[in-house]
């Protein structure tokens, strides 16, 4: 059934204050994006913005779960989760925001609780678990190795940081994920 016109200018609306939002915490950082001037870039009064959003926390919030939502829907296509496709994702959303999704993740790394890095490792431990890796299981857990990518991802994402060079191109850090994931993964036994 098709959406009403309503329903798609009110989702419309949310997407571009989640979009506005996105860009501003990217080039200011995340403590000095004020509502007003999420509302201002979304071209929506402050009122608007509180219809969507309670806070900026809940705003923070709803970018942080589409972001893990569109990671663990890439992972688990075709109902098989895939270490490639959680890492292939990641990239993806990483390079257009990369200074925002590193510290969401961080966010959620440091949060107490239920977080949304801890369904991501528990993604990978399952699939690690469930497949190849057999010399790394021998002395490694499953978690132990899904720390391990994590850590290489982010180790690569935190190498451009340093590095001062441009995230231009997911398929860099992308391509060289999938290459360390292929050589843990296929150790001789």
């Amino acid at each position: 059934m098709e959406q009403s016109r309503r329903l798609r200018k009110k989702d419309n609306t949310h997407r571009a204050i989640m979009h506005s939002a996105k860009m501003l915490f990217e080039k200011n950082g995340l403590g000095s994006v004020t509502i007003e001037q999420i509302a201002e870039q979304a071209d929506v009064s402050r009122s608007t913005f509180f219809t969507h959003f309670t806070s900026l926390d809940d705003l923070l919030m709803q970018i942080a779960n589409e972001e893990i939502h569109d990671i663990l829907d890439a992972a688990a296509k075709d109902g098989n989760a895939d270490v490639k496709a959680v890492f292939h994702q990641l990239a993806k959303d990483t390079y257009p925001y990369p200074y925002l999704t590193t510290q969401l993740f961080v966010r959620s790394i440091l949060s107490s609780g239920k977080s949304s890095a801890r369904d991501v490792l528990a993604l990978l431990e399952s699939e690690i678990e469930s497949s190849g890796y057999g010399k790394l299981k021998k002395d490694f857990s499953a978690k132990d190795i899904a720390s391990f990518i994590f850590g290489a991802y982010f180790g690569l994402v935190f190498q451009k940081f340093i590095e001062d060079e441009p995230f231009e191109n997911p398929a860099e850090i992308d391509n060289k994920i999938s290459l360390f994931i292929d050589c843990l993964k296929n150790q001789e036994e």
